[in-house]
């Protein structure tokens, strides 16, 4: 596991839409794209990192975001980030950790937009049951 820390994050667009008179079956497709990587000026461990994350509920309605993540680690973790995305390799630890962070970041952002409109949740959430022995 690679040592990666989020030092900072922040939202730069939020887009939330429902259709009131919507009826039908929902559809529901997640995508998550980061769009570009960029080390912080002054800093050879220090990334920003820009994404999308977007909830397309079809007819029914959309949820977009736009956010920074910054992202501290090594300079040679640092490196192999914009290596692997240079050459577009997102099968890695440091690629799936930092789509991981960005997924938890937008996910608390689109639950708040969720509950507003009366959307579906997009992800399932944990629940408790009995154990019966």
């Amino acid at each position: 596991m690679t040592n990666i820390k989020i030092i900072g994050a922040k939202f730069l667009e939020i887009e939330a839409k429902k259709d009131p008179d919507f009826s039908g079956k929902i559809e529901l497709k997640t995508n998550i794209q980061i769009s570009s990587l960029e080390k912080v000026k002054k800093s050879k461990d220090t990334l920003k990192i820009t994404y999308f994350f977007e909830i397309d509920y079809g007819t029914l309605g959309k949820i977009k975001l736009k956010g920074n993540l910054f992202i501290l680690s090594d300079p040679k973790t640092i490196k192999t980030i914009i290596k692997n995305k240079e050459n577009n390799e997102y099968n890695t630890p440091e690629y799936i950790n930092i789509t991981n962070f960005i997924i938890q970041k937008a996910s608390i952002k689109a639950f708040e937009l969720e509950e507003e409109l009366g959307l579906p949740i997009h992800i399932k959430l944990p629940t408790l049951s009995i154990k019966n022995d």
